[in-house]
C-alpha cells in the first residue's frame, strides 16, 4: 500500500530539511522515494501541519515514586481536570501530573514517540516500570540513580576494588532494568541526610568522606 502525506511542513535535521513544504510517500511502513506514475492508495492532506520524525524526550519524569508523591500532594489537580473516555482513548485525570493514560496521550499529541524517566531509584524500579508500562502510545526507559546510593558510597569510602564497584553498578542496572546510570548532584542528596547543606565538586561528604569528583 502506497500512502501519500501531502503538503506538510517537513523538518528533518539529518537531511538539512527545515520547514519545507513537501509530499512524503510511505510504503510498507517505510518512507520511500516518489515513484512517477505509481498509484497512491491513500492520501492525507497535511497542509498547515508539521511532519517530522517522532520526538524523543530524554529527560521527563514519567514514572516512579516522584510521580506517586506528586499525585498525593495534588489531589485538587485531578479533581479539577477530568478527561472523558472516547471511542479510541480511556478516561483519566490530572493536568500538572496526569494519570498514566492521559500522560501517554498528551505526549503522543505533541509528537513524542519515546520518553525516558531520568531519576529512577533502584529500590523503586518495580513500581516505576509498572507505571511506565501502563502509559500508552510511547516507548519508555529509565535511568538508575546511583550518585547518592548508600552501598555505592560505602564502596567508594572503603576504597574497594574498581572491578567490585563496576560489578555492583552492572548488577544494579540489570536488576532495575535501567538503560543508563544517572549521576545528578553526586553525593549531594546523601549529604543532605547528614545535614550537609552544600557539597562542592572537591568538598568531602561529611559522613562518607568522598567528593563529588570521586563519585563521578
Amino acid at each position: 500500500m502506497l500512502i501519500k502525506l501531502s503538503g506538510g511542513k517537513v523538518y528533518d535535521p539529518a537531511n538539512k530539511v527545515s520547514g519545507e513544504v513537501r509530499d512524503i510517500y510511505v510504503e510498507g511502513g517505510k518512507i520511500v522515494a516518489a515513484k512517477p506514475g505509481a498509484r497512491v492508495d491513500e492520501t492525507y492532506d497535511l497542509k498547515g501541519r508539521i511532519v517530522m520524525a517522532g520526538a524523543i524526550d530524554p529527560h521527563t519524569h514519567i514514572g516512579g515514586g516522584k510521580m506517586t508523591i506528586a499525585r498525593m500532594l495534588l489531589p485538587e489537580d485531578h479533581l479539577k481536570d477530568e478527561v472523558q473516555r472516547t471511542d479510541l482513548t480511556r478516561a483519566g485525570t490530572g493536568h500538572a501530573v496526569p494519570s498514566t493514560m492521559i500522560t501517554g496521550y498528551r505526549y503522543a499529541e505533541m509528537g513524542y514517540t519515546a520518553c525516558f524517566e531520568p531519576a529512577m531509584l533502584p529500590a523503586n524500579a518495580r513500581q516505576a516500570h509498572m507505571e511506565m508500562g501502563d502509559t500508552p502510545m510511547v516507548d519508555k526507559g529509565a535511568f538508575a540513580m546511583l550518585g547518592s546510593d548508600d552501598f555505592f558510597l560505602r564502596q567508594l569510602a572503603a576504597k574497594e576494588d574498581f572491578e567490585a564497584i563496576k560489578d555492583y553498578v552492572a548488577w544494579t542496572m540489570h536488576a532495575s532494568q535501567a538503560i543508563a546510570v544517572k549521576v545528578v548532584n553526586p553525593g549531594g542528596i546523601s549529604a543532605f541526610k547528614f545535614n550537609q547543606r552544600k557539597l562542592d565538586l572537591d568538598e568531602e561528604h561529611v559522613y562518607y568522606h568522598v567528593t563529588p569528583r570521586q563519585i563521578v
